[in-house]
């Protein structure tokens, strides 16, 4: 698949934004865990893609945290 088209869809999965489909996907691969925690390799193409790019997201997402009240350690 198309690099840019995946990195738009995984985009929307890290704002959660969107219908059916993220909740398909969140109960599926996800199950609780933040995108970028997640180490499922099995499943469709399309969450396989998403795992193949994994590193080049890392690269590119930036966390701001402001004044950390609301971070959990």
């Amino acid at each position: 698949m198309n690099v840019a088209l995946i990195l738009r869809w995984v985009w929307r999965i890290l704002r959660g934004e969107g219908g059916l489909w993220l909740q398909l996907i969140q109960a599926k691969y996800l199950r609780g865990d933040p995108l970028l925690a997640c180490n499922r390799s099995e499943g469709s193409q399309f969450w396989r893609a998403i795992q193949r790019i994994k590193e080049d997201i890392r690269l590119g997402v930036s966390f701001s945290l402001g004044n950390g009240k609301g971070i959990q350690l």
